[in-house]
């Protein structure tokens, strides 16, 4: 049950080229990695052609190595006037470099240096599973599937438009070139999909021609004397342009995270919400689940977070003042069984120390710059948000594309031909969209009975502890509750967790037990702060039975919903807006199928 993966061992060969020790082969061509990329994949697939005006186009490589087909093919599409809007490029890697290595492999690559800097700045640790990068505000979308490649294809949803097919040479790394890879290649390809590759081997061709591929030999590339292209057997087809509208309802960090998702696909979004003026916590924590059995909710996560912290990077690397900070965050153990527990998890499982570590209660202290209960598990990257910096982040970034309503109270929803309209309690008509995203917590259930939902609101409440030099704290620590950084000064802790309660007023008594929450974790930390006069926030989260959040397509036609974050909308919201909205355009998905599965809303109509 590894989580972490084996990392490639870098070493060069005589003349410099990059070379791999385990399978003795070389990671490019001598005569030029770049231009082998050029000349045998780009060229191999017509790719300048094929992706001339079109919305999308989507590549698949079997071999991620150094990088260097995705750099070409990035460097190409930056050149191209007539480029696709978005290029998505899928790749699978059993044995990523660690994010050093590639650095140094990729130094000599001057002439993309800017493009490969930009890749070893986002390059993930090497976690199994599948993690999406987003490139020049999002026009390209890199998608590892870092694992086995027969494993990780067959979880993949996707229509690919051309193959790269690379990797090592198919006598020394059989695996990548199996007839179980060729299916799942002919499963993947679009009507009109193409393949290029450096290899003539008999084998591979016969693999390919049989899964319904026609193949031919070409002049090859450098010192070799052929190379091979393909064509899949169904033509290609025009696709209708679609009708770029959607209805979000609930404008919260599920609806907004949607609204600006569809925006970047150039979508036209009305987002509407209840509520005359957002009162958002001030701040929430983003860190990933952990258990011992390595449950479904502890792979989404991995998943979810590490693209979650690609996002609000990136949105903060775009200029829109995002206020965030990956501080690292503390989950103490409650007591000496589960600190037992909690270092056996990180063990067994392999954690990567980048990711998630064991600490004791010395090294705990250290981290927290303070006394701690216990030691605990430790993620350095974890982070906290600002939820209404987000909010405006976010549909800054979404632009003129995105019209917000607020105010309104949506009574129903009714599909009238190909649109869905969201009424008021007059009858009359709010907004109206062919697509419509359900994100407005636990009243989607009401709205969509037929969906089954399987909805809880539970009360929290969390206290805001004014500035003091005796709470000095820049981590984020949790366990039996949490403590956070504020951005101007002092911290939240929190939070309660009260079923069947719907005050929305702020309580002394539950101020009370967030401090004694406080003091179970850091001992000192809330000595002569009284629970009176003490400033919070109350709001109600929407949790599943499952603890898994619901991103996906209801059985009605253009009907989706983004609800069921429980305590964790800050991790699960940008994953899920981008599978979301990435089922909507047809897209390559960012999540393995069983795991997308795992949080679709039809899981309720089984």
């Amino acid at each position: 049950m590894r989580v972490t993966l084996p990392t490639a061992r870098l070493a060069f060969a005589n003349d410099g080229i990059p070379l791999s020790p385990d399978f003795n082969d070389l990671y490019h061509s001598v005569d030029g990695g770049l231009a082998q990329a050029r000349a045998v994949f780009l060229a191999g697939n017509r790719v300048a052609e094929r992706w001339r005006g079109r919305d999308s186009f989507t590549i698949l490589e079997t071999g991620f190595g150094l990088g260097i087909n995705f750099l070409a093919a990035w460097d190409a599409l930056r050149a191209d006037p007539n480029r696709p809007r978005r290029l998505h490029f899928i790749s699978v890697e059993k044995h990523p470099f660690t994010r050093d290595d590639l650095k140094r492999a990729l130094a000599p690559f001057e002439e993309v240096a800017p493009l490969a800097g930009a890749l070893v700045m986002n390059w993930p640790p090497p976690v199994a599973g599948f993690h999406r990068i987003h490139f020049d505000a999002g026009q390209v979308i890199l998608t590892l599937l870092l694992g086995d490649a027969t494993e990780a294809l067959a979880q993949l949803e996707a229509k690919v438009d051309a193959f790269f097919l690379d990797g090592f040479s198919p006598a020394k790394n059989p695996g990548v070139w199996s007839p179980e890879v060729v299916r799942e290649l002919a499963r993947l390809a679009a009507p009109g999909a193409t393949l290029a590759t450096w290899t003539v081997a008999g084998g591979v061709r016969a693999a390919l021609t049989g899964a319904g591929f026609t193949c031919e030999k070409r002049e090859g590339f450098g010192h070799k004397r052929a190379m091979m292209v393909g064509q899949w057997r169904e033509p290609a087809v025009s696709a209708p342009t679609p009708d770029r509208r959607a209805l979000v309802l609930g404008a919260g960090v599920a609806g907004i995270a949607c609204a600006e998702r569809l925006a970047s696909r150039g979508w036209e979004v009305a987002l509407v919400d209840a509520r005359e003026q957002p009162h958002p916590l001030a701040v929430g924590a983003v860190r990933p689940v952990a258990n011992l059995r390595d449950a479904t909710n502890a792979k989404v996560s991995r998943s979810a977070f590490l693209y979650a912290l690609q996002h609000y990077g990136g949105m903060q690397l775009d200029g829109h003042h995002l206020q965030w900070q990956a501080c690292g965050a503390l989950q103490l153990a409650g007591d000496d069984d589960e600190a037992a527990r909690q270092s056996a998890i990180v063990h067994s499982q392999e954690h990567a120390a980048e990711f998630l570590a064991y600490v004791d209660r010395e090294a705990a202290a250290e981290i927290a710059g303070r006394d701690v209960a216990r030691g605990g598990w430790y993620f350095p990257s974890s982070a906290w948000v600002s939820l209404r910096s987000l909010a405006t982040a976010s549909l800054a970034r979404a632009g003129s594309r995105v019209h917000v309503f607020r105010g309104d109270r949506v009574e129903r929803i009714v599909r009238e031909g190909n649109a869905w309209r969201a009424l008021g309690a007059s009858g009359s008509s709010i907004a109206e969209a062919p697509v419509l995203i359900l994100a407005n917590a636990h009243d989607a259930q009401r709205l969509a009975p037929e969906a089954r939902l399987a909805l809880n609101r539970v009360r929290g409440q969390v206290t805001y502890l004014p500035p003091s030099p005796s709470r000095s704290l820049e981590r984020i620590v949790s366990g039996n509750g949490y403590i956070a950084p504020l951005p101007d000064g002092g911290h939240v802790v929190g939070a309660t967790f009260q079923h069947d309660d719907f005050d929305e007023t702020v309580r002394a008594a539950d101020h009370g037990q967030n401090l004694a929450r406080a003091e179970s974790m850091l001992p000192g930390f809330t000595q002569g702060v009284e629970p009176s006069g003490l400033e919070g926030w109350t709001g109600f989260r929407t949790t599943v039975p499952d603890r898994l959040p619901i991103f996906g397509a209801c059985v009605a036609p253009g009907l989706y919903v983004a609800t069921g974050l429980g305590s964790r909308g800050l991790l699960w919201a940008p994953l899920g807006a981008e599978l979301l909205v990435s089922r909507i355009e047809s897209e390559p998905s960012p999540l393995p199928r069983d795991l997308a599965g795992a949080i679709s809303p039809a899981r309720f109509l089984s």
